[in-house]
């Protein structure tokens, strides 16, 4: 009997420790996958958005270089409905360019000038490289007309250093991100037309990045309206509801940011993008810094719109085209740096 109560308890013994180590193993079991969580979604030792600031902030590789902001990487849905092209007038044509509507994403943050090119970087490109001014640019004056004395330093009407350089051709842009990659040891180039939708909507799905419909729109962009009516009177589709002060173009800062911190995604001037024009989305790359060279070459994409340009033009999705060589008083461009592992 006795040594039957003595194997009975030392079986319950065995029992409880064995529930003691059952609960320990699970305890911490427990507390294995909950570092294993906290370490899977903290950021990596050292990582950084690639560049020498953070997603969100601003930066300069050099003092004649152009001020960049870091902007995150997401996804995004590119062009527009038939319902918003049809509701802003667009033409049949043209509506057509943005069309299929179709998700895009940038894998990784992309530093983006914060303003277009101004004419004082511009200016420090040209004198450093004694590039000669291409002869002539398209203006407006009673008509678009081709004025062999005008370029970047007289495109017909006032401008400060913070105005947007124009009467620029993509030979041009393309010359400048070479003189700044070379400067910096960092790759410089124009924006691809998906970036450049991406920047310009900031995170939002609108027409515009302020508010869909028209709402707003002196207040948040420079377009053909009643100043621009001032200076070229005549013209019927000119905006006449409001008033944003400026004829011509603005300089870079006169208008608030989108949500990204840049200027000017739409109004002021247009800008030369670095892909070929192909006439719809229909076998869009979903890689939004994919190059575009399938399309007419012949036809370079511009995006963003300009101060003599409609409503209906004024908005994130709507693109057009034109020759690479074609220097335009509307027409000027901004720049992207892409990242490098040292940064």
């Amino acid at each position: 009997m006795r040594r039957r109560r003595l194997m009975k308890r030392g079986a319950t013994l065995i029992a409880g420790l064995a529930c003691l180590w059952l609960q320990c193993a699970c305890s911490a079991l427990r507390t294995a996958n909950q570092a294993n969580a906290m370490l899977a979604n903290a950021p990596l030792p050292g990582a950084t958005s690639g560049y020498p600031a953070p997603v969100g902030q601003r930066f300069r590789d050099f003092a004649d270089g152009p001020e960049l902001v870091v902007i995150p990487a997401g996804s995004f849905t590119m062009g527009a409905s038939e319902l918003e092209t049809t509701r802003e007038g667009r033409r049949a044509d043209t509506a057509a360019f943005e069309r299929p509507q179709h998700v895009v994403s940038l894998a990784r943050p992309l530093a983006v000038a914060r303003l277009l090119v101004t004419r004082r970087e511009y200016r420090a490109f040209v004198a450093a490289t004694q590039r000669a001014a291409p002869p002539g640019c398209n203006v407006l004056d009673g008509k678009w007309q081709y004025e062999t004395q005008r370029s970047y330093t007289d495109p017909g009407f006032s401008q400060t250093d913070l105005h947007p350089a124009l009467c620029v051709g993509v030979a041009d842009a393309e010359a400048y991100a070479a003189w700044l990659s070379a400067q910096t040891g960092h790759r410089y180039r124009l924006l691809h037309e998906a970036e450049w939708e991406y920047a310009a909507r900031a995170g939002t799905s609108g027409a515009r990045w302020w508010a869909d419909d028209r709402s707003g729109l002196c207040q948040h962009a420079n377009g053909a309206d009643l100043s621009y009516d001032r200076a070229h009177p005549g013209d019927e589709k000119v905006n006449k509801s409001c008033d944003d002060g400026f004829a011509h173009s603005n300089p870079g800062d006169a208008f608030a940011p989108n949500a990204f911190g840049l200027h000017d995604m739409l109004g002021n001037a247009w800008e030369w993008t670095a892909d070929c024009f192909v006439p719809s989305y229909a076998g869009a790359p979903a890689n939004a810094s994919d190059e575009i060279t399938t399309g007419d070459c012949t036809r370079r994409v511009i995006r963003g719109a300009s101060w003599h340009n409609y409503p209906d033009a004024l908005r994130s999705a709507a693109r057009f085209w034109l020759p690479p060589d074609m220097r335009s008083s509307s027409l000027g461009f901004r720049v992207a740096r892409e990242p490098q592992p040292s940064d």
